[in-house]
């Protein structure tokens, strides 16, 4: 026999007389207050009352005054007698598709996706979801993260020809940052975001040896604080024709390879050097607080921003992004790599299909372009379809970029670059992670997005079909849920 009992209402039931019996109880004492207070008023008025009488009257006006309104304000605010009865509910939002690839595990028929407040809450199939929710349906998308591109100079130089992304006053330049160049309002932004790209790694540019910090960042927000997702990503370092010719051709170090080696391997031994003064003067400060001595006469080193960046390079605490082409410049790479043992991405990489062993080994990944599409240059001279296909078959981690010197060069096109690569025979599903997951992973910013997983944010795009089928539309992009 069904019971007619309903703990629900009943719950419910219970909530609305406490509030009743609190508003009964609190409407009483605000009228014992009003009486009070009248009437202390009245001894107050009264000319045959003593001075201590009048005196105290008005004291005890003045502090039921308050207590009145207080407790008004109490009843004003319903959440103040039930916890959480004022609350605002949650906004949340469902999407449900006919195919969803999370980037997390296996792809999802018929799959749905739950976000409240701007963040995943669930992703499954059959998922049962508040009433009230906004539900968006496709039942012919194909939904996944929002795509990355792990190399670009958005936001640092745009269609009008204004170009932030190289300081070329110095071949090491560590101590600047590109978050003080970028521009929010740049319409490449807006321009990406259309095509399905919600997040980008903003670099400097590739002439200057050492170029400055990247910065990882969401294509939203009116302000560069909005946007950053982390700040700084990653130094840039370049190995190649790039420092040769912008410093060459003022007859300045460095004019060769060799001196675009030289200046990294110079200013790393000087970061260290750096680093362990800074080490020495925190050691005999703590010994000083430690015995109580005087520690005016320890002198502190002096700053210096650029050393300062390295420092945090020759730790591990920041990555150091070297952009490298040829597998001559890969080698140098490599070297420098096992020298000072940095936690290193090799950008580019157009030859290095030729060294995917060796770079395998060292377990680096490399963020590679859409090379064979554009003109043959110098760097280029030896680039392969199948570069990709051979470094991830080698056990290498593949990020795929739009945004070289050479090939494309729109943010635009990553699906096609990711296309390209499996024409190339890059595995689909792992041409798909190099635009998302795999880019997040790199930029250390694999906890935020990347991937559809609860906890994350809901930065997502919504294709008419498969992603990498150059028929498919972009229907729908969404960033924090909206």
């Amino acid at each position: 026999m069904k019971s007619g009992f309903n703990s629900e209402k009943f719950g419910s039931d219970k909530i609305e007389i406490k509030v009743r019996t609190r508003k009964r109880r609190r409407g009483e004492e605000m009228r014992k207050a009003i009486r009070l207070i009248t009437g202390l008023f009245r001894v107050g008025l009264n000319p045959t009352a003593g001075a201590n009488a009048a005196a105290t009257a008005v004291a005890g006006a003045l502090f039921f005054c308050f207590l009145f309104m207080s407790v008004a304000a109490g009843l004003a605010r319903p959440g103040a007698l039930v916890p959480g009865l004022g609350d605002s509910p949650p906004r949340v939002l469902v999407i449900k598709a006919a195919k969803i690839l999370t980037m997390a595990g296996p792809a999802l028929e018929n799959g749905v996706i739950i976000i409240e407040d701007g963040k995943i809450k669930q992703v499954g199939t059959n998922l049962s979801f508040p009433q009230g929710a906004e539900i968006i349906e496709e039942p012919e998308g194909w939904v996944l993260p929002g795509l990355i591109d792990a190399h670009s100079s958005l936001g640092l130089v745009d269609e009008t020809g204004r170009s932030e992304n190289e300081e070329l006053s110095e071949p090491n330049v560590a101590q600047l940052s590109v978050i003080d160049g970028l521009n929010p309002f740049d319409k490449r932004i807006v321009q990406a975001r259309a095509a399905g790209i919600t997040a980008a790694l903003v670099t400097p540019g590739r002439r200057s040896v050492i170029g400055g910090q990247m910065a990882a960042v969401r294509l939203r927000g009116k302000t560069v604080e909005e946007m950053v997702l982390l700040s700084p990503a990653g130094v840039k370092f370049s190995i190649g024709e790039g420092p040769k010719q912008a410093f060459g051709e003022k007859g300045r170090l460095p004019s060769t390879r060799m001196g675009n080696v030289y200046v990294i391997r110079q200013a790393l031994l000087e970061a260290r050097e750096y680093a362990e003064k800074w080490s020495s003067y925190e050691k005999k400060l703590a010994e000083a607080r430690k015995a109580r001595k005087d520690a005016a006469d320890i002198q502190a080193p002096k700053r210096d921003l650029r050393l300062e960046a390295l420092a945090r390079v020759m730790r591990g605490e920041l990555t150091a992004f070297i952009e490298c082409y040829r597998v001559d410049d890969i080698s140098a790479a490599l070297r420098l790599v096992d020298e000072f043992r940095l936690k290193a991405v090799l950008v580019g990489c157009a030859e290095g299909y030729l060294l995917a062993e060796e770079i395998a080994r060292r377990k680096i990944p490399v963020i590679v372009g859409p090379f064979g599409i554009g003109p043959k240059r110098t760097e280029t001279e030896r680039v392969a379809a199948a570069n990709a296909a051979r470094l991830q078959a080698a056990g290498v981690k593949v990020v795929l970029q739009s945004e070289v010197q050479y090939g494309l060069g729109t943010l635009e096109e990553l699906p096609l670059v990711a296309a390209l690569a499996v024409r190339g025979g890059l595995p689909e599903e792992e041409a798909l992670k190099a635009i998302t997951i795999n880019a997040a992973e790199v930029m250390g910013v694999a906890g935020k997005i990347g991937s559809l997983e609860p906890g994350k944010e809901a930065d997502l795009v919504i294709f008419s079909g498969h992603p990498l089928d150059y028929r498919s539309r972009v229907k729908r992009v969404l960033m924090g849920g909206e």
